[in-house]
């Protein structure tokens, strides 16, 4: 403070801003207190733990490795009680690089299958590469093996916000666009959000776009309860027998919480189905959950407007032996590129924002 607007009473300015200093000093440690943001590596490969030290909440984000939640430890809303939010590869850096569930993977620049990995886009036929080769598909994008960068962190008495950047550039085989990628991963006492903010980097051109992720949520798999958001009806995307859309939906309520998967522990009923929200209003929110009887405990995912498909997939126990069933949010229907249901179609400089998360009751 200026020594002339203290005047006679500069003591009392000086304890005034020592007091200042220290209130200051306590807040900024507080904050410290509450969350971290932390370097660690598995294996070769970089990652960033995002973690509560007070409730020893985290989640672990792969940098070197497309982004991928590797771990997700959640305190319940109501008792308090941590969990283990998701399947893992368990820290093991070959199991994640030969990504063969594509646990916890970022899909981008498009989620589920491509049929045939060929699409044609304001009159250009592109070719992207094959790598679901019984079905004939390309699956999930391209984030799988690249690096991303840290754009932005952001460390608060509330949350930890770490803000990961990819350039795609145009280099990929079947996605000659150029692209913008901002995800960033919030932790706090809500649970988990993952926000994206995607911008079109060409000159001119407009590019397509949809954006997924693949969590595998940690429950006894064949006595869990599963309910698509109950505020809107639910449509089964018919799929053909190599996984791709028809174009045929019809109104579903498999999963309105009111079953268990059913099976057994060791062969838990298969579904590897997909379903869209015909919710009318594009604003409202879905909110699904997962009730898993073994704790008790309900995980809930939630998706902004810009997501409104789900994929569930309950094949972890028969395909790897771990017991888990995959919730994929969707921006678009599988295929998008081609059938352009909720397809993101991206002018020159237009970003595309949306949100979902995840938090336990």
């Amino acid at each position: 403070r200026d020594l002339k607007t203290c005047g006679s009473s500069f003591g009392m300015c000086a304890y005034t801003n020592v007091l200042l200093l220290v209130v200051v000093a306590l807040t900024s440690a507080q904050a410290a207190i509450f969350y971290t943001v932390e370097d660690e590596f598995i294996g070769s490969l970089a990652t960033k733990i995002i973690r509560n030290v007070l409730t020893d909440e985290y989640v672990q984000i792969v940098t070197d490795f497309g982004g991928k939640v590797e771990a997700l430890r959640l305190s319940s809303r109501s008792t308090g009680t941590l969990r283990d939010v998701l399947l893992t590869d368990n820290g093991n850096e070959t199991a994640i690089t030969e990504n063969k569930f594509w646990k916890g993977m970022l899909l981008i620049p498009w989620a589920n299958r491509i049929a045939y990995g060929k699409y044609t886009f304001y009159n250009d036929t592109n070719q992207l590469p094959l790598n679901d080769l019984p079905r004939q598909n390309s699956l999930h994008g391209f984030l799988d093996g690249k690096k991303l960068t840290v754009f932005y962190t952001d460390i608060t008495d509330y949350y930890a916000t770490l803000t990961l950047l990819y350039d795609f550039d145009g280099s990929d085989q079947g996605y000659p666009y150029t692209m913008r990628l901002l995800v960033s991963y919030t932790l706090s006492g809500a649970g988990l959000t993952l926000s994206f903010d995607i911008t079109n980097n060409m000159a001119q051109a407009p590019l397509p776009l949809t954006v997924g992720w693949h969590p595998y949520f940690a429950c006894s798999t064949y006595q869990a309860r599963v309910e698509f958001d109950p505020s809107t009806p639910w449509n089964l995307v018919e799929l053909n027998a190599n996984m791709d859309p028809t174009g045929m939906t019809h109104l579903d309520s498999t999963f309105s919480g009111s079953s268990e998967i059913g099976g057994n522990a060791t062969d838990p009923t298969f579904y590897d189905v997909e379903y869209k929200s015909v919710m009318p209003s594009r604003d409202a929110m879905l909110v699904s959950k997962l009730y898993d009887a073994a704790t008790n405990q309900a995980v809930v995912l939630w998706q902004d407007s810009s997501f409104r498909l789900t994929h569930i997939f309950t094949g972890a126990m028969k395909f790897f032996g771990e017991d888990g069933i995959a919730l994929e949010p969707m921006s678009g229907m599988a295929d998008a590129f081609n059938n352009h249901d909720h397809l993101t179609i991206l002018s020159a400089g237009e970003t595309w924002s949306g949100a979902f998360g995840v938090y336990v009751e």
